[in-house]
């Protein structure tokens, strides 16, 4: 079976090398290089070419490597992966190669030159993004696995809330919860923002210890076989006064209106207007600071993005968050964000968290 999606892949990989009359590519960014070989260690590279597919690295992933990707020749190199990529493309005679010039560093760039001085390097962008953009069975379903113990970890942490509680400690139990119950490492760093600290959209959890009447920003994502979700409720511990549930529901009515928009043959940047116009009519539109979405897959943030003037037009098959957020200095902030499909008629929400507000 792995061999069967990752051959799929692979063979669009190549007919868009075609398409761009590129005679080969380097593949250098680490999740493009999972999803066309399967390859997850630390150090790798990727040479695609109309009749090769050939994985560079080092010793210590030699028998990962073989497992992960039995169908690519495997190169273990002992130096550098430039000089044995060098003599590769002398083997095959290769004039030109593609470099993904938004991962690669100019220092390796410098190397590339130096060592195929009769290679042709051009810079190419977005190439095998393309191809991840949308998903297939096998990537959604491992996406909604990632989504159920994203929130299994949430309602989880509902019942050991407590006041006086460090961020931290809340992120913490989230975070081990998602890997007891088989998520791999966290998609991202977890957000635990309490009280005026909601106003910082990437309110990373700090040593601030949560008191009784402060909504609590939480945003967390588990990853599962690679690929991630993204989830983000507010709550309330103890009692909740008149703004705060006004805000919430602002929010909560502004996401609806970006969720009501979503179906496929509708542009990324015409969602990221709904939920922003709604926001703006009641007041709070400059206290929206962010995009509405991003697309979700083997990264947490990838193409598209939900986000204003963005032409891209939304497919089946595409996965991204839609995540409203109103952010007040001094007071503290709302975001609720949820995982989404786009499905053939509309959109199936993946993160399966109640929206009422919370009040613990």
């Amino acid at each position: 079976m792995t061999a069967g999606f990752h051959g799929e892949r692979l063979k669009k990989a190549r007919h868009h090398l075609a398409t761009q009359k590129l005679e080969a590519l380097l593949v250098a960014k680490p999740e493009n290089r999972r999803y066309l070989s399967g390859f997850t260690g630390d150090a790798g590279m990727l040479l695609v070419a109309p009749g090769n597919a050939v994985l560079f690295t080092d010793g210590r992933y030699q028998e990962q490597a073989r497992l992960e990707a039995p169908n690519w020749e495997l190169i273990i190199y002992k130096g550098s992966f430039i000089e044995a990529l060098a003599e590769i493309c002398t083997e095959l005679r290769l004039q030109e190669i593609g470099f993904e010039k938004d991962y690669l560093t100019y220092q390796q760039f410098e190397k590339l030159q130096e060592h195929l001085p009769h290679v042709a390097l051009r810079p190419v962008t977005g190439l095998i993004e393309k191809l991840r953009l949308i998903k297939d069975v096998r990537e959604i379903s491992l996406i909604q696995e990632a989504a159920v113990i994203t929130g299994a970890a949430l309602w989880y942490l509902l019942g050991a809330l407590k006041y006086g509680q460090p961020e931290q400690e809340v992120a913490g139990i989230l975070e081990f919860f998602m890997r007891r119950h088989g998520g791999g490492l966290p998609a991202f760093e977890t957000i635990v923002a309490a009280g005026e600290r909601g106003a910082l959209p990437h309110g990373i959890a700090s040593e601030q210890r949560i008191r009784r009447g402060q909504l609590v920003v939480i945003d967390l994502g588990a990853s599962y076989q690679g690929y991630a979700a993204d989830l983000t409720r507010t709550i309330c511990l103890g009692r909740i006064d008149a703004r705060q549930r006004e805000i919430y529901e602002v929010v909560r009515e502004a996401q609806a209106c970006a969720l009501a928009k979503i179906r496929p043959g509708v542009r990324a940047g015409e969602v990221d207007a709904a939920a922003r116009e709604f926001l703006a009519a009641r007041g709070y539109g400059e206290y929206f600071s962010h995009a509405l979405g991003h697309g979700v897959g083997l990264s947490v943030h990838e193409e598209p993005r939900l986000a204003a003037r963005q032409e891209t037009v939304l497919e089946p098959g595409m996965v991204v968050t839609v995540e409203p957020g109103v952010y007040l200095p001094g007071w503290g902030g709302v975001r609720i964000e949820d995982t989404v499909l786009i499905a053939q008629n509309g959109y199936e929400i993946l993160t399966p968290v109640t929206k009422d507000l919370l009040v613990i």
